[in-house]
């Protein structure tokens, strides 16, 4: 299974540098990426933050929003349930083994130890940090 961590979501809805590595990872893979609470409440808190800062309009805000929720109604994603106890657990193991190597903002930590809790074996990212974190926690990282 595959974990998306938001900076791949946003970039799937929004369009920005990375919208076509984006939808030709999808467009090639078929299987559903894994979605939790987590990475699906960032994703949307990340879109509005755009508009906010006006890097995007509200009308592109509120589209890539629907596609988003269409996309989960369309089985692009698969939704796992992850406790948020266990899942600050793991984080803050992560962060108290890892964080003095790698320099990951908790956010990060947050996505990989998700990724891990939902036994993913690849994790698609477009932040530099966390692909070479997650690879070093032996995830299969891509884009």
């Amino acid at each position: 299974m595959t974990y998306a961590d938001s900076s791949f979501l946003v970039s799937s809805f929004i369009q920005d540098s990375h919208t076509e590595s984006a939808h030709k990872y999808l467009a090639s893979n078929s299987r559903p990426l894994i979605l939790t609470s987590f990475s699906k409440t960032e994703t949307q808190h990340a879109i509005r933050m755009l508009a906010f800062r006006k890097l995007i309009t509200i009308g592109e805000m509120t589209q890539g929003l629907i596609h988003f929720e269409r996309a989960q109604d369309d089985e692009v994603y698969e939704l796992r349930l992850i406790e948020p106890g266990e899942l600050f657990q793991v984080a803050s193991q992560l962060s108290n083994r890892h964080a003095l190597n790698y320099g990951v903002r908790f956010l990060d930590m947050l996505h990989v130890a998700s990724a891990q809790l939902a036994h993913a074996k690849r994790f698609l990212t477009f932040d530099l940090r966390q692909r070479k974190f997650a690879a070093a926690l032996g995830l299969d990282v891509k884009i």
